[in-house]
């Protein structure tokens, strides 16, 4: 799969623009044509509030957008399309946030063409067991793991995630929970991780994307 999005029809002088509540957050994003494909990982650069977030949260559907058009393998396609295929991998403010990863992913392997257990998901999304029936959201360190794992179960292919620092991407290195977005990559997901610099990122992503704002200058 490959994602376009073409910003051609964009004329207003203004940048796109969403409120996070959770985070607090207006972040704008100026417009820009990018590419992503299925199979990669991607870190979005900038600094906090000028775009990464903005961009993620589009790319998996939380975002409702006119003028910019996505492209998915050619084909245009709407916000409804991309929510269907996008996952948030931060449970905190999801619905799904509520239910236990056996439940969860036990039901989501009735639904899908996964022909895997809820034992061989377990295992490959490093979920111990004495984690799996508590609620997602309420898993701390864990909860990315369990919540990549519902994803990979629902056959999602965008998974997302809210501006986090690069220290927390560099923990879940150290703590070998970034395997399981790499996980997810390797199984033919679009990863997408807004961040402020690429000091971690650029070393375990494939690709890094920067926002960076055309600032200008006169001399003083």
């Amino acid at each position: 799969m490959k994602l376009h999005i073409d910003t051609s029809n964009c004329t207003s002088c203004l940048d796109g623009s969403h409120y996070f509540k959770e985070k607090n957050l207006f972040d704008s994003w100026r417009y820009k044509d990018l590419n992503f494909e299925s199979g990669k990982m991607y870190a979005i650069v900038s600094e906090y509030g000028q775009g990464c977030m903005f961009l993620a949260y589009l790319l998996g559907g939380k975002i409702p957008f006119e003028n910019v058009k996505i492209l998915k393998d050619d084909i245009e396609i709407t916000q409804k399309d991309l929510s269907e295929i996008g996952w948030n991998l931060e449970p905190t403010n999801e619905k799904y946030g509520n239910s236990t990863a056996r439940k969860s992913v036990e039901g989501a392997l009735k639904i899908t063409k996964r022909k895997e257990t809820f034992s061989d998901i377990q295992k490959r999304f490093r979920l111990t067991d004495e984690r799996v029936d508590r609620k997602i959201k309420s898993l701390s360190g864990e909860r990315w793991r369990a919540s990549a794992a519902l994803g990979y179960a629902l056959e999602k292919e965008v998974f997302f995630a809210p501006y986090c620092p690069s220290n927390f991407y560099y923990q879940m290195y150290r703590t070998g929970s970034f395997k399981v977005l790499q996980e997810l990559a390797a199984n033919g997901g679009i990863v997408v991780l807004p961040v402020g610099t690429d000091s971690v990122l650029k070393h375990l992503v494939d690709e890094c994307i920067y926002l960076d704002a055309p600032f200008v200058f006169d001399k003083i």
